[in-house]
């Protein structure tokens, strides 16, 4: 909606603000960015032609219309910055620092409505873009709009090359004229509306305009005359084909015709048209036969051929591939951009290509725009809402180029650090664009966490409440004991069911026997097998690139340090645990299972990057 409009049921009052914008402490604005009648026009009209370039600046729209090279670069860059996205930021009063994205309604509100709002915004971008690197500057109009319907209307935004804008009359009439972008008819400006110009200066001649089109004009004449001179090459050679030379002295039957040489030309056209008519017949493999004084027919002459067009100029392509190679390295941007072939490159040097033009290129120009708008409309807008200028002082246009500046794949890196625990589940799916509702309930992760480590420890699934978690029909079954007591490992049977015990007596019914501890040694000696395989998997992991790069880590904690994927697990515990069954005899156990929990343990340790707890094996043990 507009922010400034004229009391329209009162001539000759004041600017001020619009109903729906109003704010505790809001004052009317009483004075234009820029003065719009009487002396001032005169004023600004003579500043104007002091730094006028419009000769050099018709060129250069002349050479934007014809030449594609030239053209193509240019269109890049303002494509990318019609992309920009425009928030309001706050300042650092103290150091003119931004701090972030505005939190202040009024500032977000007025922010929204730059350039015509998020509708007309992208556009209006483009041509600013475009006369920055053309002309080397723009005129911005901003039109305010009488309500509708009782309802304020957004301001009209128009954005128009330096030519489309006039100053007419002088002294007390002075006043701007700008040609309508809809119509072409040359429109007044109102007194209401704020004019301001956004240029690009000239290092020795602030009130000129420079752009990057300026110094590339002559290599453009360059690459225009070796066009046309291929061009007219090409035409002169379609309109003549030569002419064909017959000596008088040539014997050739008449025929019909008046000479020998318009039967032989007959003859010859017959003789072309029959071959063509009929490939691949003797009819255009069968010469034909003239005769002639032998000393013509000795010396060529009896038949000539005469090329009237000269000769194609050699060289020429590279002449103007050359002028092209000049071209793309005087315009301000990369040399693969204003060539044309960043497509060309692999995803990281792409990066590289599109991250050093928003820094050398782009983010000077929306910086200056950003200025532009700031000064001349967005600051006198907050004061019309209600602020200090003290307070519209804190307040700027901000740009939001997400959608310009491509980023490297960091997903290996990313990945990386998630598997050291080094940043959050959140964070690495924000970064992957994935949606939170994404991520599998808990049922689910320990599901999928558990069938990882059982690839790497199959026999866990002699647990049943490691199967049952998995959703598998399998459980252990019934063990026979031994003469000695001891109960050997049980068999895998799918679909088995456990054996039935006896009722529980009447006075026990309904109680859980408590967990039964397991003995000190038991633990210890199963410590020693989980260092031992650690300390395998970090020499596995301490390579000749990274080697010397740890020293102050222990091997067994290496794993902690160094990247590497889920899937060499297997491989990282090869040769593990070799001594398991002597601890497990001593302590009469199956060594089967107590191998497979240990092998569990430490594969669930390097899966999720975690440090070997006593305590937590002492749970995998139980």
């Amino acid at each position: 909606m507009a922010i400034f409009r004229r009391n329209w049921r009162k001539k000759g009052a004041p600017l001020e603000l619009d109903d729906a914008q109003a704010h505790p402490g809001a004052r009317p604005l009483t004075a234009a960015a820029m003065p719009m009648a009487g002396p001032g026009v005169t004023r600004v009209n003579r500043m104007r032609q002091a730094g006028s370039n419009s000769d050099w600046q018709r060129e250069g729209w002349y050479f934007f219309d014809v030449i594609g090279e030239f053209r193509s670069p240019l269109v890049w860059i303002a494509n990318a910055i019609s992309q920009a996205d425009i928030h309001a930021t706050e300042l650092d009063l103290g150091t003119g620092t931004p701090t972030g994205p505005a939190s202040d309604p009024r500032a977000v509100a007025a922010a929204t409505q730059v350039l015509g709002g998020a509708a007309k915004r992208a556009g209006l971008l483009r041509i600013l873009a475009l006369c920055w690197q053309v002309p080397g500057e723009a005129w911005v109009i901003v039109n305010p709009r009488p309500r509708k319907r009782g309802k304020p209307q957004p301001d009209e935004w128009i954005v128009l090359s330096p030519s489309k804008v006039k100053a007419k009359g002088s002294g007390a009439d002075a006043r701007w004229e700008y040609a309508d972008p809809k119509t072409g008819l040359d429109v007044p400006l109102s007194p209401q509306a704020r004019l301001f110009r956004v240029w690009c200066p000239h290092p020795d001649d602030n009130l000129k305009a420079d752009s990057a089109a300026r110094p590339a004009l002559p290599v453009c004449r360059e690459v225009e005359k070796s066009s046309q001179t291929i061009a007219g090459q090409l035409d002169s050679r379609l309109a003549v084909a030569g002419y064909a030379l017959i000596a008088n002295e040539l014997d050739y039957p008449r025929g019909d015709h008046d000479t020998s040489a318009m039967s032989l030309m007959d003859d010859v056209l017959t003789a072309t048209e029959t071959a063509i008519q009929t490939p691949g017949t003797a009819a255009g493999l069968v010469p034909i036969f003239i005769n002639a004084p032998g000393e013509l027919i000795a010396s060529g002459g009896a038949l000539a051929f005469v090329n009237p067009t000269s000769e194609f100029v050699q060289g020429l392509d590279d002449l103007r591939e050359k002028a092209l190679a000049r071209l793309a390295a005087t315009l301000d941007m990369p040399k693969d951009v204003a060539a044309g072939t960043q497509g060309e490159s692999n995803h990281w040097s792409a990066w590289q290509v599109e991250e050093s033009t928003y820094k050398i290129y782009i983010e000077p120009l929306l910086k200056e725009l950003g200025d532009a708008i700031t000064e001349q409309w967005f600051r006198p807008a907050l004061v019309a809402m209600g602020m200090t200028e003290e307070q519209a002082e804190g307040f700027e246009i901000g740009w939001d180029t997400t959608a310009i500046v491509a980023r490297p794949d960091d997903t290996d890196n990313l990945r990386d650090l998630h598997d050291r625990l080094l940043i959050s589940d959140e964070y690495m799916l924000a970064e992957n664009g994935v949606p939170e509702d994404a991520r599998p309930d808990d049922a689910e992760y320990t599901r999928r966490l558990l069938e990882r480590i059982v690839i790497g420890a199959p026999t866990l699934l002699s647990d049943p409440n490691v199967a049952s978690a998995m959703g598998l029909d399998v459980v252990v079954a019934p063990a026979a004991t031994g003469a000695t007591g001891e109960v050997p490992g049980g068999e895998l049977v799918p679909g088995a069911t456990e054996p039935e015990t006896p009722a529980a007596l009447p006075a026990t019914q309904g109680e859980e026997p408590e967990a039964e501890e397991v003995p000190a040694g038991l633990v210890a000696a199963a410590e020693l097998l989980v260092y031992d395989a650690l300390n395998r998997a970090g020499g596995r992991l301490l390579t000749r690139e990274n080697r010397g790069q740890f020293a102050s880590t222990n091997k067994h904690d290496l794993y902690m340090k160094v990247g590497y994927e889920n899937d060499r697990i297997d491989a990282l515990l090869e040769g593990s645990f070799a001594f398991a069954d002597v601890a497990a005899n001593t302590w009469r156990l199956d060594a089967e299972t107590f191998t497979a929990k240990l092998r569990g343990y430490v594969a669930y340790c390097l899966f999720r990057r975690v440090l070997h707890d006593r305590t937590e094996l002492e749970t995998w043990l139980r």
